[in-house]
């Protein structure tokens, strides 16, 4: 049927023609090679660790490095469990760190929304020196911080290691605090003509739509306090409250270390973070690139 419109006919091409942001099939060999060097970095150690948690000391030491262990040690495990009380150590870090990761996301994402949400004198300054905290190491700061326990009497308990996550981790702060901003103010007058107050849209809308950014925190937190050696080393001194990493260094003394023992605990304790990483993965995969783009 002719055009009777007399308007001219527009005809559009498909181009099939690469664009300026393809990637050559070079490019791909090359980032396909980095990627493997990098990733042959990061897997070498851990293989290393795993195969010589199997190993005895005769093969740990040998030179040059027998990767493969012949035979396979498996009762290196059971000793790890029987010569020191690592359940003990691995059950106070359980709960230990499940606290701190419930208080800590909890009072970080209310400090948050106040920054984010709340306008009052002084919120800037406070805001910077919070990140300023965060450029100071703890340690610093830990003989008069030691000294104020002490005086309150909290030496030898979880207290020194819990009550400080109930005012805020300055970093969890941050990021929350980043993403609560990025999300639109119009949600919160809606519900607040629906009646709400500060305290139900927060509960309410902000947490809910912040699940990716809190479980990325939640896994920051869990793997600050399931690593952290320096507090309950310093706070703790009845070995029944040690956490894992002080219950790690049972394994040394000054006359001989069993090596193959040490990794072989080692290698339990970190089966809770990559479980964490893996029922998270999708939360976290999404909520680093929320973080990064907001």
């Amino acid at each position: 049927m002719a055009d009777v419109s007399g308007a001219p006919k527009r005809r559009f091409k498909i181009s099939s023609e690469s664009g300026p942001s393809d990637i050559s099939p070079l490019g791909h060999l090359v980032n396909f090679l980095l990627i493997g060097f990098f990733c042959f970095i990061i897997i070498v150690p851990f293989f290393w660790l795993i195969t010589s948690s199997f190993k005895d000391m005769g093969q740990f030491s040998s030179v040059p490095i027998q990767w493969i262990p012949v035979p396979w040690h498996p009762e290196n495990y059971l000793i790890a469990l029987k010569s020191i009380p690592l359940l003990n150590y691995i059950m106070n870090s359980v709960i230990l760190a499940t606290i701190q990761v419930v208080l800590g996301v909890f009072s970080s994402a209310l400090i948050a929304y106040g920054f984010a949400r709340f306008r009052f004198p002084g919120r800037g300054f406070l805001f910077v020196v919070l990140i300023a905290s965060m450029m100071l190491p703890w340690q610093a700061t830990s003989i008069p911080v030691f000294l104020f326990y002490r005086s309150l009497g909290w030496l030898n308990t979880f207290l020194p290691l819990i009550v400080p996550s109930i005012f805020g981790m300055a970093w969890n702060i941050f990021l929350l605090r980043q993403f609560f901003v990025s999300l639109p103010v119009s949600i919160d007058e809606a519900a607040t003509i629906d009646g709400c107050g500060p305290i139900s849209i927060w509960w309410r809308i902000i947490l809910p739509q912040s699940k990716p950014v809190l479980v990325v925190v939640s896994l920051f937190t869990f793997m600050w306090s399931w690593k952290d050696v320096w507090g309950p080393l310093i706070y703790l001194t009845d070995s029944k409250l040690y956490t894992l990493p002080v219950g790690l260094l049972m394994f040394e003394s000054p006359f001989e270390v069993q090596y193959t023992q040490q990794l072989a605990a080692v290698v339990i304790a970190i089966i809770p973070t990559v479980l964490f990483y893996v029922f998270g993965q999708r939360y976290l995969d999404r909520g680093i690139t929320i973080a990064d783009v907001k």
